[in-house]
């Protein structure tokens, strides 16, 4: 058994702790989406503030084990820069646009001393949490695609482009909200 193939396992580890956060992830979404009150609110609000563990080792050991694959054995070719652009852009979408959400939700959750139920649905539907979860989701698995079938740079960029489009098809959606009492 040769190095490579040990680097490439913890690579694919990598990839599915990224993914299995993101299932857990909508999970989370699901159950604070169905919160009845803001201490139920608040406890998904933790459970999805406790994923980032998730997110940063599986992304760290996908990052780490990417370099050392591309330096051992394929370069840096096209599908390997593409796919690279889309871990940077899952990582920074993640924690800086849905991430924040969390956070300013969780800082509202906090200060509001009585928040009724369809407040509390109406400022969940604002989030767009699962929205922006499908969209992760959708160029996630393009990224996937690219590093299995390896494609040239146009075909690299025209997967990049189908999931850009179908990850941002769901954000382009109106969502119904529920009126405050």
């Amino acid at each position: 058994m040769s190095f490579y193939y040990v680097v490439l396992f913890f690579h694919i580890s990598g990839a599915l702790i990224l993914f299995m956060g993101l299932s857990l992830e909508w999970v989370g979404i699901s159950r604070l989406n169905s919160a009845v009150n803001p201490e139920q609110a608040g406890d998904w609000v933790k459970f999805l503030s406790s994923l980032k563990v998730a997110f940063i080792s599986g992304g760290t050991l996908l990052l780490i084990t990417g370099i050392y694959l591309a330096a051992a054995r394929w370069g840096w070719t096209a599908w390997i820069i593409v796919s690279f652009i889309l871990w940077l852009f899952l990582t920074i979408h993640g924690s800086v646009v849905t991430g924040a959400k969390v956070r300013k939700f969780s800082k509202l959750l906090s200060s509001a001393s009585e928040m009724t139920t369809a407040n509390l649905s109406m400022h969940v539907s604002k989030l767009k949490l699962i929205k922006l979860l499908q969209s992760r989701l959708v160029i996630g698995l393009g990224a996937v695609f690219i590093m299995t079938v390896k494609p040239k740079i146009a075909g690299s960029i025209i997967v990049v482009l189908i999931a850009v489009i179908l990850g941002f098809l769901p954000l382009l959606t109106k969502q119904k909200t529920t009126a405050p009492n």
